[in-house]
């Protein structure tokens, strides 16, 4: 059965990589197996943790604020209307640079997250 979703209704991500991540679609509140969708958002400063994942690949789509991403080792600006593809094992953090306003993306994942996929690298 398909139903409207609302992303601020979702439980946020306990051991995410750092900002707000909400789980918008995922396997426990849809019927879909192989994709999901978070709400990610970064307050003025915020960095994640420096990680990659073994089996899942992301994209972000970043919809408000702007910052950086790095991707193995290498930064990158970003803003509203970008977008990155991570494939699996990209070492990737995000952060805002911005001093009074969040940065908002929609992390689009296949499959979906799973906590001992989250490899965090020591900085």
């Amino acid at each position: 059965m398909a139903k409207v979703i609302n992303w601020q209704d979702n439980k946020v991500l306990e051991d995410g990589c750092g900002g707000l991540i909400y789980k918008v679609i995922d396997v426990e509140n849809s019927r879909m197996k192989n994709v999901e969708i978070a709400m990610c958002v970064f307050n003025p400063g915020e960095i994640a943790d420096l990680h990659y994942h073994d089996i899942m690949e992301e994209i972000y789509f970043f919809i408000e604020g702007e910052g950086e991403i790095e991707l193995n080792g290498e930064w990158h600006k970003v803003k509203a209307e970008d977008s990155v593809a991570i494939p699996v094992k990209t070492t990737h953090r995000i952060h805002n640079t911005s001093k009074d306003k969040p940065l908002r993306f929609l992390s689009i994942n296949s499959p979906h997250w799973r906590a001992d996929d989250m490899i965090r690298v020591n900085p």
